[in-house]
């Protein structure tokens, strides 16, 4: 499947301090149902923030990819020619490669009058191990047929932007990027959230 590059220069606005960069058709209709099969096979437990447990600002459910297990190191490398052409071309970061697991995600919506799962603004600047995490990527597991609400939506120094909704399509930010997701109102949203980290900047 051919991958179509779409940053934010090429959509017609100027370089700015939170740039990102997408690319659709990453991964075959197959290869999203097989990663969302390991998924589901997967322990997932409730989803918090580095600070607490607070349902306003994040609700929904998470589990790891283990990067270390042979049967899910072919999602990290197909994602690595991607990183590695997104920040030659945007941020040039330092980065030292993969120090986290994916996160396996799935947002539901409400069964009550209770607020859907989401996701309120956020960084993911912060990390574990001494480093930091420098690009955040979002992988699109559903079809945007089977959910409503759970748009990713980042927000930048000229305006927000919401990223596509195509299954199996990418979006790579800077993780000091103020970003969130969107109370899903029906049906259920999956992704997969990875990051790329580096030595703390200066």
């Amino acid at each position: 499947m051919e991958i179509t590059f779409v940053d934010s220069k090429k959509l017609g606005e100027e370089r700015r301090f939170c740039t990102f960069y997408g690319a659709k058709g990453v991964f075959s209709n197959e290869e999203v149902e097989k990663i969302k099969e390991q998924g589901d096979e997967l322990t997932s437990k409730k989803a918090s923030t580095f600070s607490d447990q607070n349902e306003s600002v994040r609700k929904g459910k998470v589990a790891w990819l283990d990067r270390y297990l042979p049967k899910n190191k072919w999602v990290y490398s197909k994602l690595e020619p991607l990183i590695k052409t997104a920040n030659e071309e945007l941020w040039k970061f330092d980065l030292l490669g993969f120090w986290e697991d994916c996160q396996y995600t799935t947002y539901v919506a409400p069964k009550n009058k209770s607020i859907g799962d989401h996701y309120d603004f956020h960084l993911d600047f912060d990390g574990g191990y001494g480093v930091q995490r420098k690009i955040s990527l979002v992988v699109q597991l559903s079809d945007e047929k089977d959910y409503e609400g759970g748009e990713l939506e980042i927000k930048t120094t000229a305006k927000a932007f919401r990223a596509d909704k195509e299954k199996g399509s990418v979006l790579l930010f800077p993780s000091y990027c103020l970003h969130k997701v969107y109370p899903v109102t029906k049906g259920k949203r999956n992704s997969l959230v990875l990051w790329v980290s580096g030595m703390p900047f200066k």
